[in-house]
């Protein structure tokens, strides 16, 4: 006499095997279409874009600065400072993006000034070098700032 609980364990591991290799298969053909197949057709809709006039340069410029807020330390921002802005006597807080010298020997900040509270928004401001006042803060301070509608200041 075999207990039928115990005549139907084949069958369950049988089952349970079956499903694994299947697991095991999607997920291989998954990676391998990802990298390959996925690359491929990623830079042949890339290409198909790159071939129109006016999307080419607005999907380029996107991709570059894309490019410069996900690279590995990427220093897109270099400081915290304020500016006047919009109008004399008020503040706002804008990160210095870069630093431009012109032909007189003046250096100007080219400063972007985020709205609240969606920073990908914003102004670019060029201001001269003696106009801008630093804050001290940190970069991560200054987003936590601007994002948080100035609920989180630094001390």
């Amino acid at each position: 006499f075999i207990d039928p609980a115990l005549a139907s364990w084949p069958w369950v591991a049988r089952a349970a095997l079956s499903v694994g290799i299947l697991l095991v298969i999607i997920y291989v053909l998954g990676a391998v279409a990802t990298n390959i197949v996925g690359r491929r057709i990623l830079l042949l809709g890339e290409g198909v874009v790159l071939r129109l006039p006016f999307v080419k340069v607005i999907y380029s410029v996107s991709k570059q600065v894309v490019a410069a807020f996900q690279g590995r330390g990427s220093q897109a921002f270099k400081s915290v400072v304020f500016v006047e802005f919009p109008h004399p006597g008020m503040r706002s807080l804008g990160f210095v993006t870069g630093r431009i010298v012109r032909e007189d020997g003046s250096v100007w900040s080219t400063v972007f000034v985020p709205t609240t509270p969606n920073p990908t928004t914003g102004f670019l401001q060029m201001v001269p070098q003696e106009a801008v006042v630093n804050t001290g803060y940190t970069i991560e301070e200054g987003i936590k700032m601007v994002m948080s509608l100035g609920v989180l200041t630094p001390e």
